[in-house]
């Protein structure tokens, strides 16, 4: 009787045994395909990564082929580059001697730089390319605009500081410190026009408006006819 029940409580012993054993198993087993998933997930994340970094380099490849004949091309275009930089120098220099005198000394000193640049060995076709279009840019911004600004003028034959004002490339005037003379820049006849004292007080006006020391108004002008009308 006693070695029967010893028996069913081994056999019982053996079997909690082995099941705890299968069920170690069972979780050893899912802890392994847990560990499988994360694994096959990351190569897959690193193919992904893999086929993007091929296309970049591929893309980078026909890049450069585009630029490395993009740089022959420019280097064939060179000799016919260079004069056209003296033509449109020179149609440039022409341009601001014949304009409006405003800001000259500055407008000049700019041009002489860019005729250096020209001749510096150093510089490269494109550098001086650069250069003279941002001349051109400003150059074309003071059709644009308007401004005031102080300058040395002879007036009745003693050089005095004026003030002077521009309205685009349509008029240039200046004023005497005291108010009381104005004169406008005759085109046509390339001098200074003195203006009956009545526009005295518009000039201040919109000379005041262009300093932006005070509120645009409408004011009455005096201007010149436009050359050949």
């Amino acid at each position: 009787m006693k070695k029967s029940v010893l028996n069913w409580i081994g056999r019982t012993i053996a079997v909690v045994a082995i099941g705890a054993a299968a069920a170690t198993n069972v979780m050893a087993q899912s802890s392994v395909d847990k560990e499988f998933a994360r694994e096959l997930k990351l190569v897959e994340g690193l193919k992904v990564y893999n086929k993007q970094l091929e296309d970049q380099l591929k893309a980078q490849a026909v890049a450069n082929r585009e630029i490395t004949a993009s740089i022959g091309k420019a280097q064939a275009l060179e000799p016919q580059v260079v004069p056209l930089l003296g033509k449109m120098l020179g149609a440039l220099e022409a341009f601001v001697k014949a304009d409006l005198p405003f800001n000259k000394d500055e407008r000049m000193a700019s041009i002489f730089k860019l005729k250096d640049l020209m001749t510096n060995p150093e510089a490269t076709t494109s550098s001086r390319f650069r250069s003279i279009m941002d001349i051109y840019t400003v150059e074309l911004e003071y059709g644009n605009n308007y401004e005031a600004y102080k300058e040395v003028q002879n007036v009745d034959g003693s050089d005095i500081e004026v003030d002077m004002l521009r309205i685009g490339r349509v008029a240039l005037y200046y004023q005497t410190p005291d108010q009381k003379k104005s004169a406008m820049w005759d085109t046509a006849n390339k001098m200074w026009k003195e203006l009956p004292s009545s526009v005295n007080r518009d000039i201040r006006k919109a000379i005041k408006v262009a300093a932006k020391t005070t509120a645009p108004e409408l004011l009455s002008l005096p201007l010149t006819a436009p050359e050949g009308a």
